[in-house]
């Protein structure tokens, strides 16, 4: 197997946050091809989940800086992928979360997951802001967003969807 090499590893209490690799595939595809994705635009087929696996690959030789997936440090397994995602380069940078398997919700893993990557978005990638786009019904990620220090852009709303708000963070915002 061919594996990126040079990215980051970040680590917190229960994660390992670390570059994709093949063996996530099977996690990331019934995420993807289920109704947790809701609020993310899916479900997807399996042809549309392969297209976005191969995105998380993909973007990091774009732009050089990309998502990370978070694996619980004691049992190794694969929980999620979280980190900057920017579509057009003149574009804003959105950083972005999505726990993959329900049995991580609840117990505050996405926030250490989206607090290590903000530090890592506004400290060695040095960006000064990113936004946030939620899907208005995803309380969850609002609440992951103001944790953050996101605040609320007025009018805005996401690119992919009507139903939600944009939020700016920036590395002031409280943590």
């Amino acid at each position: 197997m061919i594996a990126l090499t040079g990215l980051p590893v970040l680590t917190t209490a229960r994660l390992v946050l670390r570059g994709p690799q093949a063996a996530d595939w099977p996690v990331f595809r019934a995420f993807r091809m289920s109704d947790r994705t809701a609020y993310t635009g899916g479900p997807r087929s399996a042809q549309q989940a392969a297209e976005q696996f191969a995105a998380l690959f993909g973007h990091w030789v774009l732009r050089g800086f990309g998502r990370l997936i978070a694996e619980d440090r004691v049992t190794g397994q694969p929980l999620g992928h979280f980190g900057p995602l920017q579509w057009d380069e003149a574009g804003e940078v959105e950083l972005t979360w999505s726990l993959w398997r329900s049995e991580a919700e609840g117990q505050g893993l996405a926030t250490e997951a989206a607090l290590a990557m903000k530090a890592w978005v506004f400290g060695p990638l040095g960006l000064s802001s990113a936004i946030v786009q939620v899907h208005r019904d995803n309380a969850a990620s609002h609440g992951i967003a103001r944790r953050l220090g996101g605040e609320v852009i007025p009018g805005r709303v996401p690119g992919w969807t009507e139903a939600g708000t944009v939020y700016r963070l920036t590395a002031e915002g409280r943590a």
